[in-house]
């Protein structure tokens, strides 16, 4: 394998305890494992209660191997593309779109065991001033 990007993210392949201290009920399940072989990272989040069901399948342009591009599918039907980019322990993805402009930063910590991340959202496509905070989230390895 050659695509930098999807080689760095090798640290995250595992169970992951998913929560949020916004919402301190909801307890998810994150899982992410190589797809055909080693050509696309899948991460599929479930959570019980209320059922939310979210799958990424992520990975590289042969022309731009350090360049992350997330699909996503969730079960209220939404599909997305994210960008996505992986400098050391930071991870950032983000969708610049009219009226739903998205963005998720996080940071894995040196034991690899926990993955801290934070939502924003944006009515306002590519203006900084207004990302409000959505929500945070603690990835915590399982397995």
């Amino acid at each position: 394998m050659t695509d930098s990007a999807l080689v760095a993210m090798a640290a995250m392949i595992g169970e992951w305890r998913t929560t949020s201290e916004q919402l301190p009920d909801m307890v998810g399940h994150t899982t992410i494992e190589w797809l055909d072989g080693d050509a696309f990272l899948l991460v599929r989040l479930t959570v019980p209660e209320p059922a939310i069901a979210r799958t990424w399948v992520v990975g590289t342009d042969d022309a731009y191997p350090e360049r992350l591009k997330v699909l996503q599918h969730d079960s209220a039907g939404a599909r997305r593309i994210y960008n996505g980019a992986l400098t050391g322990p930071l991870w950032r993805i983000w969708r610049d779109a009219p009226g739903d402009s998205q963005r998720l930063t996080g940071n894995l910590e040196e034991s690899g065991n926990i993955f801290r991340a934070t939502w924003e959202r944006s009515d306002a496509e590519l203006d900084p001033r207004t990302w409000e905070h959505q929500l945070d989230i603690v990835y915590t390895r399982i397995a």
